[in-house]
């Protein structure tokens, strides 16, 4: 069978499209959400390799005003223009509360991201926000999306949170443990590794909290924000003066791989109906024994990833799945767990995920004829599952695509320009 290819001139048309005209009306209900499109937009070109340092430089400066103009007085960004009223309405009336609507988190993540692309981070009100970061943060260690005019933190004590909030203290403060005076001002590390930790499951899997379902989204958010943090161990046994972040590594591992899920296409066998249909077919692995004993080794020629057990395979969970393996395994090797890196990058992966099967699932069957990815097979394109497909791709070292960095979900380099913007703005 001849392995398709990513059309790369295909998806850079969709993607300056997704920029530079309307969105489809379905996009109306995401105006909140406008920062994030932003971001994937921005970052998928610069995956492409025709990023925001190819625009004319008034382009770039309209998109960096665009984006300044979300941020919020007191720190943090809006979603939108629509959700940032002039400075004016912003009035404190007593016991910092204020009048009209709140910064929000995902929303300030997304904001420095985009940010990093068109310009510096000198204009972003540092202090402000790091402080605003702390409000957001619960006793239990988990954060909230926002905070309510009465004090209260909205939004639910998931990983993505914790995720996002781990991010931004990496992009504006840095990853050198805080020390004395700086810990007043800081996030409560301990707390929020401890949170990440009561989400792990008997199965290995990441949830809300070790009593809810685990999800394969909230699993790898809860490993990037331990490996931005520098707490991600590298097994059960890692000794050390602070707790481990995850208590099972080996299980998390083979919960993620468990969430490979052969993929027949419809219509390609012609079985009466009135006969039950197999069942799909769980991928392990693909050397000698089956790392999740029971599961299938039969060659099939699509695998996907589905986000929980017994579900539907989808594209963004591709992404989930294989940013969270890739981070584990890139700690693994920095902490010189495996010797022989060569071995470690290649036999590991190709032991764990079934990497042809799954790019060709992407290509073959979730990529669209306009370019972009659809949620699920014959689906229309969108901007989320186009990004995180895309991502997928880069992690799989897809030619045509940048070097990525699963923890941070953008390009390795632009990483790397992050923290040199982040230096910038501090030296001021």
């Amino acid at each position: 069978m001849e392995e398709p290819k990513l059309d790369v001139e295909r998806h850079i048309k969709y993607w300056q499209r997704c920029l530079k005209t309307l969105l489809p009306s379905q996009y109306t209900s995401t105006d909140s959400n406008r920062m994030m499109l932003g971001f994937f937009i921005l970052s998928a070109l610069d995956l492409l390799g025709t990023g925001a340092d190819t625009f004319p430089e008034n382009d770039r400066r309209n998109i960096r005003d665009w984006i300044l103009k979300c941020q919020h007085p007191n720190g943090g960004f809006c979603g939108s223009p629509n959700h940032r009223f002039p400075d004016a309405y912003y009035v404190d009336v007593g016991h910092g509360r204020q009048q009209m609507d709140p910064a929000n988190l995902p929303a300030t993540f997304f904001a420095i991201l985009s940010l990093s692309f068109v310009g510096t981070l000198e204009q972003v009100r540092r202090d402000d926000c790091l402080k605003w970061l702390k409000t957001l943060q619960r006793d239990d260690g988990s954060f909230g999306e926002l905070v309510t005019q009465d004090g209260t933190i909205e939004g639910g004590r998931d990983m993505r949170y914790c995720y996002i909030a781990a991010g931004v203290r990496w992009m504006l403060k840095g990853d050198t443990p805080p020390i004395g005076e700086e810990k007043e001002g800081d996030i409560d590390l301990e707390k929020l590794v401890d949170h990440v930790r009561s989400g792990q499951t008997y199965d290995g899997g990441i949830s809300e909290s070790f009593q809810h379902e685990p999800h394969a989204g909230y699993t790898c958010c809860a490993i990037s924000t331990l490996s931005i943090i520098h707490r991600l161990p590298i097994s059960s046994s890692s000794s050390g003066a602070e707790a481990p972040g995850l208590t099972n590594i080996p299980e998390t591992i083979r919960w993620l791989v468990s969430r490979q899920v052969g993929y027949t296409e419809e219509g390609e066998d012609d079985e009466p109906e009135t006969k039950t249909p197999a069942r799909p077919v769980l991928q392990g692995v693909y050397e000698n024994e089956p790392l999740v004993p029971g599961l299938s080794l039969q060659d099939v020629d699509f695998v996907g990833f589905n986000g929980r057990c017994n579900k539907s395979v989808d594209t963004c969970y591709a992404y989930w799945v294989t940013a969270s393996l890739d981070v584990i395994l890139f700690i693994r090797i920095i902490q010189n767990e495996c010797t022989d890196q060569k071995q470690m990058l290649g036999q590991d992966r190709a032991q764990l995920l079934n990497i042809k099967a799954a790019r060709r699932f992407l290509l073959e069957q979730t990529q669209h004829r306009i370019g972009g990815f659809g949620k699920a097979p014959k689906n229309p394109p969108d901007i989320y599952h186009s990004y995180l497909g895309l991502a997928a791709l880069a992690i799989m070292k897809e030619p045509g695509l940048k070097p990525f960095d699963s923890a941070l979900c953008v390009g390795a380099q632009q990483k790397e320009m992050i923290g040199l913007l982040r230096e910038a703005a501090l030296s001021r």
